[in-house]
This record gives structure tokens, C-alpha cells and sequence, in this order.
């Protein structure tokens, strides 16, 4: 009798506030037509390129320009018989501070390696020096990236002339070890692009008077001794490219060859069964290897183990070699095969920075968030990296969850429970999350939706996202 007697009387209260009909039951007719309301018309997502503009520019034909220096210091954690060196990245704008003391990890096949950037001043560079940088990367990345003879040639051919790019407008170069302005640049190793160039070869036939160096003839015709114990060659007869790190004395074309059957044989014999006659068959061998292969090092684990050809050490004879770029080690194409990663998270970085720069412009509050967890808001799983925006974007869903609630509570007192929920998910819903980021800002379009493909030059690939992953980025942001 008491539980009935409780019961008429929260009955009547409900009634009273208008929560119930005259009928004692609910009045669901506004709870109906919320839940009811057709969504809005689907956001049309399309895909788009974004390059960070921190490194657009025009190349333009001034005598001088000034380039802002930043230098990647690498150290790998592991024990490899090729070394790693650090590279030196020259923009035309200033990174903010947290780009440009940035510090990550590249996970390659044998274990990690750290990366470190830091800003080490300004330097100058010549139109013609520009141009020698230019070309420089040009030819690398056509190398390591396309590992294909005949493209390589083709590049190395069209760099030769003075062309303007319009477009990307920053260098990645090899350091030098000397921090010292423009010595900070390995300048020899820049213009080992220039090799092709009969001048580069016909004035230098011997570097050392004492008889050190030697003459050695190659494919290319007689060169310098020093001009083979650092450089990048290929062996016409099978159209391979080889990284050659000096000479093997104890070997020649009359030494003994173990094939992988098991039997021995001369090099001079073994070439002479592919129809190749070795005619300074006392000089000696080339040491040289498969070039590196250029791979995503971002992801969060081990990539799986292959047989890649960039571990394997071959022979060559000189005469079958013709010299592409001289001078140029081994540690320089491994440590400009790791290049592309370390632009990607730069590139990534940068855009963190310009979105965070968008937010921070529409709010009053002057809070910091750092890049590196801005781009953690904008990195999905589907990107394998170790880090998503998985963890921020429950945070910022509980946040928004929590902050309309209270505000609806505030606003409709007398509303049931059943009520207000209807209302808050109509508030947070993808329809008004989309509607809210197009009205609030139209040029925040911004996520990381794949992950990074190693083999295109562009390596920052962005989608243009919907507006309410733009509206869950922001309370992502300002909850952090």
C-alpha cells in the first residue's frame, strides 16, 4: 500500500512538470519526433595532396638565398657493419620549436634507429650552388627510390640543365661532421652528381704523386683509383647498380670463385661463360653491394625479415663497371634510404603545427598543445603507427559528452532523462559535428588516413576528412 501510495504521488509530480499526459503517461510526442528527424544529407569526402608550405617555394633565379639549417642526427641501436650519417635538411621558413628539436625512432629490419633534429643557424647559398643541391637530391632519391638504370640516366641527364622548380623548395644534404656555416655540407660528396661530366673525369686522371692512387680502367673509360673507393657504379651487362666501398687487394679476375652449387671456379672463367673477357685480369677487385632498399620505418614493429639483396657483398671487376657517381660512400645511400620516413614525420609535424595554428585562432584561451599530440589527434590505427588518435578521441568524446549534458540539464530542468538524452545525441551526432566544423572554420580538413608509401616522393598523403572529425579533433585538443 505505501509503495502504491509513493507512486500516485511522483505520479502527480510528473504531471505537474508537464513530464506526463492526463493519462499518467509519458508524453513521448517530442521524444518521437527527435528521434524520428531524418539525418542530414551525407558529407561528400574527397581526397586531396597536402604538401607542408613551410617547404614551398619558388627556386626564382636570385644570385643568393638564405636557407634556414637544421641538422639530423641519427644513431642506430644496433650492430651493423655500415654506419649511419647524419643529414643536414635546408628550408626557406623557420620550423616552430617543437618541430625543430623533434625526436623519434625509425624501426628498420635489424632494430631502431634514433633521429634528433636541431637547428644550427642560417647559411647562404649561390644560385649555382642551389642548383648543385637540387640536383644532388634529385639523382639520390631517383637511385634509391627507382633503382632502374636507365631512369637514373635520364634524371642524371635532365639535371644537368638549369631547370626551376616551382614547387618544393628544401634540400636534404649529407653533413659534412663541421658545424661550421657552410662547411657544415659535404660539398665533395654534392657533386659527385657531376661525374657524368667528361671535365669532372679527364681532370683528375691521378690524385697522388707518391703513386698511392693508380690508374684503373673501367667501363668508363681510365680513372683514378681514388675515384673507386667511394662511389656508385653499374654493370652494363645485367643493368645493376652497386654501392662500392674501395678495393679488395687480395682478390683479382685469376682468383678463385665459390659458387653456390658448391664448385670453384676464376672470375675471369666464371664471366668468360657469360661471354665477358676480362683483359686486366690482375687488377684488382671491386667491393661492392646491392643498393638499399627504401622502406616505411614508421610503423610500430619489426617489419618482417627478407631476403634483401642490400645485405649481400659482391666482386667486381672494374672494367665491367661504369662509374655514375663519385664521390659518394655506402653510409650516405643508407642513411638517404631512411630520408623519406624522416621527411614524413617532419611533413607531419608541420601539418600539426598549421592545424594547431587554425584552432588556436578561433579560441580565446591561449593554451599550448604540442605537435606531437596534435598529430596524434589526427593519426588513425589504419596508419600502423605507434601512436593513434584512438586514446584523445575518447577523451575529447567523454568531454563533449559531459560538457552537453550539463548544459542541457542547465537548459531543461523539467525534461526526463529518456528526453535529454535524445537531445544530446542529436547535439553530438556526426550530422552536427559535420555541420558545426564546416560553420566554424572550412579549412580544417586534415587526417592521416593510410599509412606511408615508401616509394612516392610525396610523403605526406593526407584525406580531406569530414567536419565532425574536425569538431572531435577540437574537444580532442582542448582536452588534452
Amino acid at each position: 500500500m505505501l509503495k502504491q501510495v509513493a507512486c500516485l504521488k511522483a505520479c502527480k509530480k510528473l504531471h505537474e512538470n508537464g513530464a506526463l499526459t492526463d493519462h499518467l503517461v509519458p508524453d513521448i510526442v517530442r521524444e518521437e519526433a527527435l528521434s524520428q528527424e531524418p539525418e542530414e544529407e551525407p558529407y561528400h569526402d574527397e581526397r586531396v595532396s597536402y604538401f607542408a608550405p613551410e617547404l614551398v617555394g619558388s627556386s626564382g633565379s636570385s644570385s643568393s638565398k638564405m636557407y634556414h639549417c637544421y641538422l639530423i642526427e641519427m644513431e642506430k641501436k644496433f650492430t651493423y657493419d655500415v654506419s649511419v650519417q647524419d643529414i643536414i635538411l635546408l628550408v626557406k621558413h623557420e620550423f616552430d620549436l617543437d618541430v625543430a628539436s623533434s625526436n623519434f625512432d625509425l624501426e628498420v629490419d635489424r632494430g631502431k634507429i634514433s633521429v634528433h633534429m636541431k637547428y644550427v643557424g642560417r647559411i647562404a647559398l649561390t644560385h649555382e650552388q642551389t642548383l648543385l643541391c637540387r640536383r644532388f637530391q634529385m639523382a639520390v632519391f631517383s637511385v634509391l627510390l627507382k633503382n632502374n638504370i636507365s631512369t637514373v640516366m635520364e634524371t642524371l641527364i635532365r639535371v644537368q640543365k638549369d631547370i626551376d622548380f616551382a614547387h618544393v623548395d628544401y634540400f636534404t644534404l649529407p653533413c659534412s661532421g663541421s658545424l661550421g656555416n657552410s662547411s657544415i655540407i659535404n660539398w665533395q660528396c654534392v657533386r659527385s652528381v657531376l661525374f657524368v661530366s667528361n671535365n669532372i673525369r679527364n681532370s683528375h686522371m691521378n690524385c697522388s704523386p707518391s703513386g698511392v692512387s693508380r690508374l684503373v680502367y673501367t667501363n668508363n673509360g681510365p680513372v683514378c683509383s681514388c675515384m673507386l673507393e667511394n662511389c656508385l657504379v653499374c654493370t652494363p651487362h645485367n643493368r645493376c647498380m652497386y654501392c662500392v666501398s674501395g678495393f679488395l687487394d687480395n682478390l683479382n679476375g685469376n682468383s678463385n670463385l665459390t659458387l653456390r652449387g658448391g664448385g670453384v671456379i676464376s672470375y675471369k672463367n666464371y664471366y668468360k661463360r657469360h661471354g665477358l673477357d676480362l683483359i686486366y685480369e690482375k687488377e684488382a677487385l671491386l667491393r661492392g653491394r646491392h643498393l638499399f632498399a627504401v622502406q616505411n620505418c614508421l610503423q610500430r614493429c619489426h617489419q618482417q625479415k627478407q631476403k634483401d639483396p642490400s645485405k649481400a657483398s659482391v666482386e667486381l671487376p672494374p672494367e665491367l663497371c661504369s662509374i655514375i657517381m663519385s664521390p659518394i660512400s655506402v653510409s650516405t645511400l643508407y642513411s638517404f634510404s631512411l630520408v623519406p620516413s624522416i621527411m614524413h614525420r617532419v611533413e607531419s609535424l608541420l601539418l600539426s603545427t598549421n592545424l594547431r595554428r587554425m584552432i588556436t585562432d578561433h579560441h580565446m584561451q591561449n593554451v599550448y598543445v604540442p605537435a606531437d599530440k596534435v598529430l596524434e589527434a589526427i593519426t588513425t590505427k589504419k596508419y600502423l603507427e605507434s601512436f593513434h588518435l584512438e586514446s584523445p578521441e575518447t577523451l575529447g568524446d567523454s568531454f563533449s559528452k559531459y560538457a552537453v549534458s550539463q548544459q542541457l540539464f542547465k537548459t531543461y530542468q523539467n525534461h526526463h532523462g529518456g528526453l535529454l538524452s535524445l537531445e544530446r545525441e542529436k547535439v553530438i551526432s556526426n550530422a552536427a559535428l559535420c555541420k558545426l566544423g564546416q560553420n566554424v572554420n572550412d579549412t580544417i580538413h586534415f587526417k592521416l588516413g593510410s599509412k606511408f608509401d615508401s616509394k612516392k616522393t610525396r610523403q605526406t598523403r593526407l584525406e580531406k576528412s569530414s567536419s565532425s572529425t574536425q569538431a572531435r579533433i577540437k574537444y580532442s585538443l582542448g582536452s588534452l
